[in-house]
Formats: structure tokens, sequence, C-alpha cells
């Protein structure tokens, strides 16, 4: 059973009173950071590192709100993504010093939201839509608790679910396309996302589905423990494994010997950030998410999880890696490349309700979309 989280402002102050995290700053407009391990950077690296990070983002957006250059300008996708990394450093469509940028990048997915429920701007360069309206779908959702319960975003969100329960195929996944033809882990893993963020918005979702995504998504496990990409037999790769671990995480799959065997094999398949298939930053994010979920749920901040030493091992490669302007190079576009990074880096905040595990904190009243 999927439990709706509290909004990102009221999951700041819960993690404040249950001494999840250290001095509050955020009267000043600054950020808040959970405690880090000895084996974890010092915050005194990391914030310089998502500041910077957070400033070349908030320069990159464009004039009509959204992010993303070269083929991805106009990507409802990467800026989706940007959304959710600005939320994960502290800020939220009413407060936080991104908070008119955040607003300004909901304006433009509203805007790229069709009567159809598609949500997708140019998403030619990510082979279809379906990636853009995974992602614009879950940054949306994050969103609507922060907006009042806007009934633009509602109504937007209603029609979104609903274009992802009839494009479920038979196998029960998607693919690049808004039809109910092929499927794929990635598309897949990011729809089982969006559905976990509608539900801790208030909507309603159609727990056959999710049953049905997350069987297709099981089933790609192999063997060695980590996941192939289609349903025909295929090798296992890391940012997949990631990206189905968090997704089935999420979906309330919590099968411990599956995980143990997913985490196993990314610890012996680590990514470098300057892999040939150019995934990385894109696994990293998943298998930051998955990690930390799983670190919550199931430890309750037990270092023997290997969360630290994960978390420090990977911080330190993004610190060298990131550019003198602030960014971090990607082979989509360095927009979605600094989103990821400061994504994972942030993740230790514990700011998104998204990646929280059930019952961090207490269900709210349901919003009627």
């Amino acid at each position: 059973m999927i439990r709706r989280r509290h909004s990102i402002t009221r999951r700041v102050a819960a993690v404040l009173v249950a001494a999840i995290l250290p001095s509050p700053l955020l009267a000043t407009g600054q950020s808040v950071t959970a405690p880090l391990s000895p084996a974890e950077p010092a915050h005194a690296t990391i914030e310089p590192a998502v500041v910077r990070g957070l400033a070349w983002l908030a320069a990159a957006q464009q004039p009509d709100g959204s992010w993303g250059s070269g083929p991805f300008r106009g990507s409802a996708a990467v800026t989706a993504q940007v959304l959710m990394a600005l939320t994960a450093a502290g800020s939220t469509p009413g407060s936080g010093p991104h908070a008119r940028q955040i607003a300004r990048g909901i304006d433009h997915l509203v805007g790229r939201a069709g009567g159809d429920g598609l949500i997708a701007g140019d998403e030619q360069a990510a082979h279809g839509p379906m990636y853009a309206h995974a992602y614009a779908t879950t940054a949306l959702a994050e969103a609507y608790g922060e907006t009042a319960d806007d009934p633009r975003l509602a109504e937007i969100l209603t029609a979104a679910r609903g274009l992802i329960d009839r494009t479920q195929n038979d196998e029960g996944g998607w693919r690049y396309q808004p039809i109910r033809r092929d499927a794929d882990l990635s598309v897949t893993a990011a729809m089982l996302v969006a559905l976990r963020a509608l539900h801790n918005g208030g909507f309603e979702v159609s727990e056959e589905t999710v049953s049905r995504a997350a069987d297709y998504l099981a089933a790609l496990q192999n063997p060695d423990g980590g996941f192939r990409y289609l349903a025909t037999a295929g090798p296992s790769g890391s940012p997949r494994t990631a990206a189905a671990t968090f997704a089935l995480l999420v979906a309330g799959r919590h099968d411990d010997d599956a995980a143990d065997r997913a985490f196993a094999w990314l610890d012996a398949h680590p990514m470098p950030l300057d892999s040939a298939d150019g995934y990385a930053l894109y696994g990293l994010s998943n298998e930051s998410a998955a990690r930390w979920r799983w670190h919550a749920r199931r430890r309750d901040g037990d270092p023997a999880d290997g969360w630290s030493d994960w978390c420090g091992a990977v911080a330190a490669r993004l610190l060298a890696a990131q550019r003198e302007d602030g960014s971090w190079a990607d082979p989509s576009c360095a927009e979605y490349g600094t989103a990821a990074a400061i994504s994972v880096l942030c993740m230790p905040r514990g700011l998104v309700p998204l990646f929280q595990p059930a019952g961090r904190t207490a269900p709210v009243a349901e919003p009627q979309p």
C-alpha cells in the first residue's frame, strides 16, 4: 500500500523535529544539511559546490522557464529534473532562494501539457515523449502540495495519470511513445516513480497499474542480481539496475533478497563518471535515491548498510568532476548533468518526500484533485 507523504515544507519541519537535521538555517535562506558521517565529505566541502551548481542552473534557465541546451533545448524532461534538484536543495515554489526559478519551471511544464494528458516538449533526442511525461508528472506532483493545491495542477496531473493508465502495455510497461505497444525498463521505472509521486500528492492511483508495472520490472532481474533492459535475455547494466531498484522500492516492493542482490551487483559494478554509455549521472541519481531509501527504511540509519561509504566515495568523485563554472558535464546537456549531481549531493538532506520510505512521517489529509 502506498501512503501519502507530507509536503516538502512539512517534511522540513518534521525532519527538524525528529532531529534528523542539524541546526536549521532556514531563517537566513540558507540550506539545511543532514549530519554527515566521517566517511562522507565535510559539509564545508559539499555546500560550496552545491551553491555554485545552483547558481549555474539559475543562470541557465531559458526565458520561457525551461532548462536544456543543444538537442535537449526545450525538453520537459530536463526541466523536470532541474526542478527536482532545486527541491532537493531546499527550495519550493513559495520559499527558498530558488523559489522564482521553480515557479517559472512549473509554469513552463504546465504550458507543455496537452489535452490528451501528455506533458512533453521537444523530446526527439530522448526517442520520444514518455520519459518527459514521467519526469514532468513526478516534478509537478511533488510541487502540488506546495502550490496551495492549485486546481490547475490538479487537472493536469489527473489527465497525466489517465494517460499513464491507458498506455500501459500488456506486459505491464511503457516505452518511448504514448501507445500500448512495447516496453522497456527505463521508461517503466520512470512511470512507477511518477505514480508514487501522484499518490504522494493525494491522487488516486490504480493498484493494478502499479502491481503490473512492478511485476514487469521485477521479472527483468537477472540471476546475477543486476537488471536487463528488455524482457528478452540481455546483460545487466548499472544505470538500469539502479533505476529499477529505486522504482521497485517506491512501488512498495521491499523484497530484501532482490534488493540486496541488486545492491551487491551495483557494488561490484560502480559507474564511472566518464562511462562510455553516457548514463553515469542518470544512474548515480537513481542509485543515490535507492540507497538512501533503503538505508532509511531498513536500517534506520545503521551505518552497516554501507550508505555512508558509498555516499562519501560518490560525493568525492562528483566534487572532483565539477567544472569551473559550477556545472557538471553530461552527454545529454550540462543542465541535466548539474541537476543530477546536485540531487545526489543533496540526498542526505532528506527534503524530497518522494525519496523517503513509508512510515517516516505521518499521513496528512488527502486533497481532492
